[in-house]
């Protein structure tokens, strides 16, 4: 049995966006695996791996941490139903745009209320480690600040996505692969973490977000929201 190591808030919130990429993997496979929830501060649960972040997998004797190698793994010792195929140079673009970009403006808009969720023990870690990062341990006020242009600016980056789904059901084509599990990981970060809106329904990234929700069962539909 594969065991996953994912980030856990409050209430058994699961919003990391890596973790979300190596759940769509492991699904798109087919595989099973058990859940090993760690916090900020129980970077000793991932001690073995030599990792300071998750996800990180233990499947049979063989350990990987980072998301695109955890793909890259599965896609190697499981290669039925591949993630990438021919479009791994296309994935791994994408896979970069949303840690670059997507990701990058979505932080600002959702720190106030990722802060709220973290674990309370958790907190101070996410205060130092955070606040360094923003200049400000104000996550609330930098949030409001954010919110009055960062949904429009975070609206605008999606714009290559946004064209691409006017053509196709998926990043990938008419079905999903490792590229959409990338931004839908940025989605499911978010949605696990505030009730912010942050698409109109009328965007085509809107109706794809539903159709990544529903995937798997609705597996991303199912996890806990805000």
């Amino acid at each position: 049995m594969i065991t996953l190591y994912d980030l856990v808030f409050q209430d058994d919130r699961r919003p990391s966006p890596f973790c979300w990429r190596a759940k769509f993997a492991l699904k798109h496979k087919g595989l099973a695996w058990r859940d090993e929830p760690v916090g900020f501060t129980e970077k000793q649960k991932i001690a073995f791996a030599q990792s300071q972040t998750v996800p990180v997998i233990h499947d049979g004797p063989k350990v990987v941490k980072e998301s695109w190698d955890i793909a890259r793994h599965l896609d190697s010792a499981y290669p039925e139903k591949p993630l990438f195929g021919p479009a791994l140079s296309h994935a791994r673009f994408v896979a970069h745009w949303v840690d670059g970009a997507v990701q990058v403006a979505l932080f600002p808009i959702l720190v106030g209320d990722l802060y709220d969720r973290v674990r309370p023990v958790d907190q101070p870690y996410f205060e130092e480690s955070r606040g360094k990062r923003l200049g400000t341990t104000d996550f609330a006020g930098f949030q409001a600040k954010a919110r009055e242009k960062g949904v429009d600016t975070f609206r605008a980056v999606l714009e290559p996505a946004r064209r691409m789904l006017k053509e196709q059901p998926f990043l990938s084509g008419e079905q999903p692969g490792y590229a959409d599990y990338a931004l839908g990981g940025a989605f499911l970060w978010a949605r696990s973490s505030t009730p912010l809106e942050l698409l109109q329904p009328d965007d085509p990234v809107h109706s794809w977000r539903e159709r990544m929700l529903d995937l798997f069962d609705g597996m991303g539909r199912k996890a806990k929201t805000a």
